[in-house]
């Protein structure tokens, strides 16, 4: 038969979308509702957006088959039920009879002119249920009584002439079947379902089908004209008889494999001949439907076609995967069979598409058939082949080593491929099979990597197959010419390790270092084959060094190594590179320089570890930078060329000079205080010679003293941390090298004085100070030194300052150099870190003279304000010093205590600060609101301390912390006052009235030190049930008391009134009487009116909402519902009486309240109390009765959906109940589905314009 794409008039397949049923539009669906002149027609909604959905075709296709899947189930239960009693004819009879019942309704369908999406579903159900009754006559047997010979005899030519009649109807399938092969092969199919309980014949069965249908379809597909309908142009896909032809194939492989347990490994062949029509049928789709997309120059407006297309792919790919999978085991020739089909189905792909997935599948599918292949060969062909190749390579070990070489033609045919790519243009597609050929040939030289032989020949045979991909590529290639050249190098390299396998790594590196300087010495000339003779030279030198730096590693770790001496050979490197920089070309010169530099630098590490060695190393990396100095001239040469010569001095002294006693440690720091001396010296000899190179060379010469003298004073002042620490004391040495570096310093800054100059005088004297403190015994030092430093630190802290304020004096300058104000700060900080761990009745003394350092720098500047507020802290810190020391001499006393005391010091800094502020102003240099804020932090710092003690114990100055709240109390409140002129900060609110919060929480939580009196202890006994309703009496008077009269805002006493009863009640809420609970509501209602805002009543209702539980569990009732139903009725409140919800733009917020209000009562009622089923019934009458009187959207909509979830919940209990009733239900709603369709598909406008007109009715309630 014909298995092409096929035209359609006005519908299609199930199996491809159809527009054939136009949807209603939006102007159809208002025009049957109220219409309006000169209107613009109205966006419509989300109900009428999914009623003219479910008009569409989709949705009358789903809704027909949910109601066929369930009459089909239902009726099948129901028959199954009583299924004993038929005989096989009857049982049969059961399937026929559905078989003829979906024909005849199509046939009535077909009739009817508005069920063409009905009619379409059924005709196609009865068509796949023809392969069905044949598979069922063969299972029931009905061959083995004469009376089921009856049934047969009736059933067959039935079916029979109903797939033709099928096959023919053009009202509903335009153009169906265009010829007798496709009709002889679906019946032919069917047919071949009898039999099948001959032994064999299953296997015989699927294979006939697969290989007849798939020379039937490719013959009668040729015999076709490919003509395609211009209206159906669009719908290209797989056609209906395809369709059924391909689900026929399937179910003949389902019951061989599922039913009659036919080995699928047998099956691996059909399978993939299955999968392969499927593939070439989609190919012919889109074959046919890309020319004459061309021809015409049309693009499709939908995509459906693609993707049907490619959903068909897709199923015949995986069935050919399917195919090879169970074959590729046991069958090697089926799997080269489906393997063979693969590769025409994915050359196809790749001639059409070029895409990169499909030539890597080509480059699988090939790889494995190489495989599949080797399993045809006898076995002891296999055994004779290895054995001799892997006597020839001495592969013994290693056989699988031998796929390196076996594998490679692979490589040339992909070498092929690729080129012939190139050759078409298709260069991006070649250039992925490159990269795949290289991966592969990458993982082939990974194999061969564990035997020389093969490893050689591998090397070389890629070699040569890089070299011919070079030469045919124009322009050339620099990345191959990089490849092929690094590849011919290590086939020289391992060819020469296959042939002298003993060579010792010295030899190695010599061979290196030679091929390196075969390489620059090639490089010379221009050239992309001699420009990557440079680079790899360069990684010749790097292979180099790595093997010898093999030799030398464990002579750093002091292993005599005989073979370390040879790290000497890499000084050839630098040597060479320093050659080539002078005979090079100009580009490559300069950096040819550069690397010798740092050819130079890495060459050491091959030679310092050894003292033979180590001063060649370094004699020869200073000549070699004094060369490439003079012609680089920069910085940074001359720095590294003066590094190299202080080096070599250094290690020549390390060594010893004969005639010279070896160095101390001390001694060392003298060498390298005159180190500095001189090279500072140095610098101003060169700096007079005033040519270029001596310039540079001063430079070094000043940034090489620069650093030693960083590292002199680093280690000295370790050596002054040793003293300070007491392990060591101090010596001439160490006093002489301080005193150098000293003079070193003056000398370099006595003209040019800097802030680093003073910074390293100042840490010289810092250093020179604790060398003289560190004479004397070990003892003696290590107990009087840190006190004597400390007063030395402060002593000098106060020095510099007063030196700074002489030095602007004196030069009359504006601003001070940045050290003449660190380095005080500096000092004393020295003296803290000295002291730290000592703490006598002179601590705060010595806080007091850091926190006046502070203060002295701090003041000088505005930008220095941050530090003047450090020492005033600092001055506040010694002042708790002083109190600390003291409360440690007494005795007694409690925690909270000290806490106490704290804030008792605190709160009179702050009034000290206040009191003495005009004269601290003059001294400080500080605004009076600046010193104002110094006072507030005190008072916070004092309130927090004062807090900090209320859950402490408190043993004797509970009246003191009393006095002191009284004093912070005040001082807060009073700040509130003139709140006219106080600006606001956040929210609104004021500086003054945040003052009045502070002081009114402050208030509150001073409530634990009257505790103890008699009135704190009457409020806390007697009248703790009625606290609520004394806090109602207290906030009304400060909400009605005339505050703005006296100064201060209304505001804080008015919010203090709002919050002070739900506090008081919250603290009292387990012994609360109900009454105090609705005199604290009808507080709240007085707010409300009083305030003109009836959002206070919300928190009368939550409080009348506590009230009436405290009365339900005095009553006993526990049922959950009497507790959710006030809240749902407070939220339905809410929602009637809030202004805001009122208005226009929150009438979704208010439905929504009005939602979750009548829902929360409902919908507890539905799932706590649905066994009584009058509970949720009343419920849902009175939601409904008060929507429809309301006209309020919420209450019909809750009301209706709580109704019907009883309604169903009963439902479903009956039919659970009586099981047979449920798969009577569950046909007679089959049924119901399949007449909602129907009338869906013919009464599209009238359901749609109904329930429009209600939905508008809808609009109007709340």
């Amino acid at each position: 038969m014909v298995l092409q794409p096929q035209p359609e008039a006005e519908t299609k397949v199930a199996f491809v979308p159809s527009d054939s049923v136009q949807q209603l539009p939006v102007a159809a669906l208002q025009s049957s509702s109220r219409r309006q002149p000169q209107q613009k027609p109205a966006k419509p909604n989300f109900i009428s957006t999914m009623l003219q959905s479910l008009g569409a075709e989709l949705s009358v296709r789903w809704l027909l088959f949910l109601g066929v899947f369930l009459v089909v189930v239902s009726s099948g239960v129901l028959a199954a039920s009583q299924w004993e009693r038929f005989p096989a004819s009857g049982q049969y009879g059961v399937l026929f009879a559905y078989t003829l019942t979906f024909w005849g309704l199509s046939f009535w369908a077909t009739r009817q002119s508005n069920l063409r999406l009905t009619a379409q579903t059924l005709l196609i159900v009865t068509l796949l249920l023809v392969p069905v009754n044949f598979w069922a006559m063969d299972s029931f047997r009905l061959w083995q009584n004469p009376v089921d010979w009856i049934v047969v005899a009736i059933a067959c030519p039935t079916l029979t002439a109903i797939t033709v009649l099928l096959s023919k109807n053009r009202s509903i399938f335009p153009n169906l079947l265009t010829g007798k092969l496709p009709l002889i092969n679906i019946l032919a199919l069917s047919y071949l379902h009898w039999g099948w309980q001959l032994k064999a014949f299953p296997l015989i069965a699927v294979y006939v089908a697969m290989i007849g249908t798939t020379i039937i379809t490719v013959y009668h597909n040729y015999q076709q004209p490919n003509s395609i309908s211009e209206e159906n142009r669009h719908r290209l896909s797989i056609s209906l008889p395809a369709a059924v032809i391909i689900y026929a194939l399937i179910v003949l492989l389902v019951r061989a494999i599922f039913v009659a347990k036919v080995d699928v490994t047998q099956l691996g062949l059909a399978i993939g001949i299955c999968g392969w029509l499927v593939t070439w049928l989609a190919q012919k789709g889109e074959t046919i439907q890309n020319s004459k997309f061309k021809i015409q120059n049309y693009s499709p407006s939908s995509p459906s076609s693609p993707s049907s297309l490619l959903l068909w792919e897709r199923l015949g790919g995986t069935l050919l995967f399917l195919g090879w999978l169970v074959s590729v085991v046991n069958y090697p020739m089926s799997a080269i069979a489906v393997s063979a089909l693969s590769l025409w189905f994915v050359g196809n792909r790749l001639r059409q598409y070029s895409l990169k997935l499909d030539f890597a599948a080509v480059f699988v599918i090939g790889l494995q058939t190489i495989w599949l292949g080797w399993r045809l060969v006898p076995d002891s062909l296999q055994k004779l082949a290895i054995a001799i190749s892997t006597q020839l390579t001495n592969s013994q070990n290693e056989p699988w080593a031998l796929l390196s070489i076996a594998l490679f033609p692979y490589i040339i045919l992909m070498v092929a491929l690729t080129d012939r790519l190139h050759r078409t243009e298709k260069r991006e597609l070649a250039k992925f099979g490159e990269l795949l050929t290289l991966l592969f040939g990458a993982f082939l030289t990974t194999l061969a990597i564990v035997n020389p032989a093969l490893r050689s020949l591998n090397l070389l045979f890629s070699t040569i197959t890089l070299a011919f991909v070079t030469q045919r590529r124009s322009p050339a290639s620099l990345p191959l010419i990089y490849l092929t050249h690094i590849m011919g190098v290590l086939t020289f390299c391992f060819t020469i390790n296959w042939l002298l396998p003993t060579l010792s790594q010295p030899a190695w590196a010599s061979i290196l270092l030679a091929l390196m300087v075969a390489e620059w010495v090639f490089s010379l000339s221009e050239g992309l084959w001699r420009r990557s003779a440079w680079y790899i030279g360069l990684g010749l030198a790097a292979a180099s060094f790595f093997v010898l730096w093999m030799n030398v590693e464990s002579s750093w770790y002091g292993i005599a190594n005989g073979q370390a001496y040879w790290g000497v050979l890499w000084l050839v490197t630098p040597i060479t590179l320093t050659g080539v920089a002078s005979a090079t070309i100009i580009e490559r010169r300069l950096t040819s320089r550069y690397l010798s530099v740092l050819a130079v630098g890495v060459a050491q590490l091959l030679t310092l570890q050894l003292p033979e060695t180590r001063l060649i190393g370094l004699a020869v990396g200073t000549g070699l930078m004094f060369a490439n100095t003079r012609y680089l001239r920069n910085q940074i040469s001359a720095v590294i060329t003066e590094g190299f010569l202080l080096s070599f001095i250094v290690a020549l002294l390390w060594v010893g000079v004969p005639g010279l006693p070896r160095l101390a440690l001390g001694g060392w720091f003298v060498v390298g205080a005159i180190a500095i001396l001189i090279l500072w010296l140095a610098q101003t000899v060169l700096n007079r010679r005033g040519n270029e190179l001596a310039i540079i060379y001063a430079a070094a010469s000043d940034k090489w003293a620069i650093a030693l003298c960083g590292f002199e004073l680093f280690g000295l002042t370790l050596h002054s941390i040793l003293i300070y620490s007491g392990f060591i004391t101090s010596g001439f040495l160490y006093l002489a090298a301080t005193a150098i570096t000293l003079t070193a310093i003056v000398y370099r800054s006595w003209r040019q004085p800097t802030n680093w100059a003073f910074y390293g005088i100042g840490w010289s004297l810092e250093l020179l100070t604790a060398q003289v403190l560190g004479f004397g015994e070990h003892s003696t030092v290590k107990i009087a030194m840190p006190t004597a430093a400390s007063y030395a630190n402060i002593a000098l802290g106060l020095i510099a300052q007063l030196v700074g304020e002489w030095w602007r004096r004196r030069h009359q300058l504006e601003r001070l150099p940045s050290s003449f104000h660190i380095l005080p700060l500096i000092y004393g900080a020295f003296s803290v870190l000295l002291r730290v761990n000592t703490f006598t009745e002179w601590t705060g003394l010595y806080s007091l003279g850091v926190a006046l350092i502070i203060i002295g720098v701090g003041r000088r500047r505005e930008d220095f304000k941050p530090l003047l507020y450090l020492g005033i802290i600092g001055v506040s810190i010694s002042a708790y010093e002083l109190l600390f020391y003291q409360m440690l001499q007494a005795s007694g006393g409690a925690l909270g205590d000290g806490l106490i005391a704290m804030s008792a010091l605190g709160a009179s800094i702050m009034y000290a600060y206040r009191i003495l502020s005009p004269w601290l102003v003059g001294y400080l240099r500080l605004t009076p609101q600046e010193l104002k804020g110094i006072a507030h932090i005190h008072w916070a710092w004092s309130s927090c301390l004062l807090m900090a003690a209320i859950p402490l114990p408190i043993g004797v100055n509970r009246l003191v912390g009393l006095g002191t709240g009284v004093f912070l109390i005040r001082y807060a409140i009073f700040q509130g006052r003139n709140s006219q002129t106080s600006p606001s900060i956040f929210g609104g609110i004021t500086i003054a009235e945040m003052w009045v919060y502070l002081g009114l929480l402050e208030v509150a939580g001073m409530r634990v030190y009257w505790r103890e009196t008699a009135v704190g202890k009457f409020w806390a006994g007697p009248l703790v049930p009625w606290n609520g309703a004394i806090a109602c009496v207290v906030a009304y008077f400060l909400y009605i008391l005339p505050w703005e009269n006296w100064g201060w805002s209304k505001k804080p006493w008015q919010q203090a009134a709002y919050i002070i009863p739900l506090i008081i009640l919250w603290e009292t809420r387990l012994q609360t009487y109900p009454i105090t609970l609705v005199l604290a509501a009808g507080f709240y209602i007085f707010l409300a009116k009083v305030a003109e805002n009836i959002r206070f009543t919300y928190v009368s209702v939550a409080l009348i909402d506590w009230a009436l539980y405290r009365w339900f569990d005095s009553l006993r009732l526990t049922d959950a519902l009497w507790y959710v139903t006030p809240i749902g009725l407070s939220l339905l409140y809410i929602a009637q009486v809030d202004t805001q919800l009122k208005l226009p733009e929150y009438k979704t917020a208010r439905h929504i309240l009005r939602v979750l209000g009548s829902g929360l009562i409902c919908g507890w009622a539905i799932l706590f109390h649905q066994n009584p089923a009058w509970i949720p019934g009343i419920f849902s009458l009175i939601a409904i009765f008060a929507g429809l009187a309301l006209r309020v959207r919420a209450f019909l909509y809750i009301g209706t959906a709580t109704f019907l979830i009883t309604t169903i919940y009963q439902s479903v209990i009956f039919s659970l109940q009586y099981s047979f009733l449920k798969w009577v239900v569950g046909l007679l709603v089959g049924i119901l589905l399949i007449y909602i369709a129907a009338n869906f598909e013919t009464r599209r406008a009238q359901i749609t314009s109904l329930i429009r007109s209600a939905i508008d009715e809808f609009q109007s309630w709340e």
